[in-house]
């Protein structure tokens, strides 16, 4: 028997399976409809932007209340300090990835920023907004969107379902490579008009770095004691990441 058997709610388990079970599932969902939306030919950024809500109702949806107090989720006793500390070093991840990006690919197709600005539209957009309009544009989003939804699923949802039925470490390992292969949508794999492309040495190392990033998050959240500890982290990343971007890409 799970020694946590009150994480999700009955009605999930009695459908699908057991926690970690339901975990993939949604996890399943959430890749299906990230690579549908960028691979689409037709714009679906509203579907894209649906889904993260859906992740922010995730602990209310499949959880029950002690499932939310144990993925950290209500947790009211975090200090500043560990938020600050969670902050500063995702910050750091956000750079390092950047800054090897450019010394590692240099200018080609390999190199992720790249798929960075493509994804932004930078090109696009750098007539008609200055860099400081595109960081408001953007930061936003990079701040309160993605960063709580993915980490309730990612350090909330599957590190928890997981470490119900195996173990913590196994549990961390886990949903770090799961959020090391969803970023695949964004860099690895492109779509012409002959079919699906890898670039296979750039995708593999971009998701071994985003799965030691994703590791690192977990680190903030458990030294934080709360969820919000790895939301702070994922949150500078994203926005460091893209300062940088805008920074070489859109002046």
């Amino acid at each position: 028997m799970s020694p946590h058997p009150a994480l999700v709610k009955p009605f999930w388990t009695n459908l699908f399976g057991p926690p970690w079970v339901v975990s993939l599932i949604v996890f399943a969902m959430v890749a299906c409809i990230r690579f549908c939306v960028f691979f689409s030919p037709y714009s679906l950024q509203e579907l894209f932007f649906l889904q993260i809500v859906a992740l922010w109702t995730l602990p209310f949806v499949f959880l029950t209340d002690k499932g939310r107090r144990q993925i950290g989720f209500t947790s009211a006793g975090t200090t500043s300090g560990p938020l600050l500390g969670a902050a500063i070093t995702g910050a750091v991840c956000g750079l390092l990835l950047f800054v090897l990006g450019t010394a590692i690919y240099g200018n080609s197709p390999n190199n992720w920023d790249l798929s960075i600005r493509s994804y932004l539209r930078f090109d696009e957009m750098r007539g008609l907004l200055s860099p400081v309009q595109l960081f408001a544009l953007f930061g936003m989003p990079a701040v309160f969107v993605n960063p709580v939804g993915e980490e309730i699923l990612f350090r909330g949802f599957i590190q928890e379902a997981f470490s119900s039925r195996f173990n913590r470490s196994f549990a961390a390992a886990v949903s770090s490579v799961l959020f090391g292969i969803l970023y695949l949508y964004l860099h690895g794999i492109w779509h012409d008009a002959s079919g699906f492309h890898i670039r296979l040495g750039s995708a593999v190392l971009a998701v071994i770095l985003m799965t030691i990033i994703g590791f690192t998050f977990y680190l903030c959240r458990a030294i934080s004691g709360s969820l919000w500890g790895a939301i702070a982290a994922h949150a500078a990343f994203s926005l460091t990441l893209l300062a940088a971007a805008i920074h070489r890409f859109a002046r």
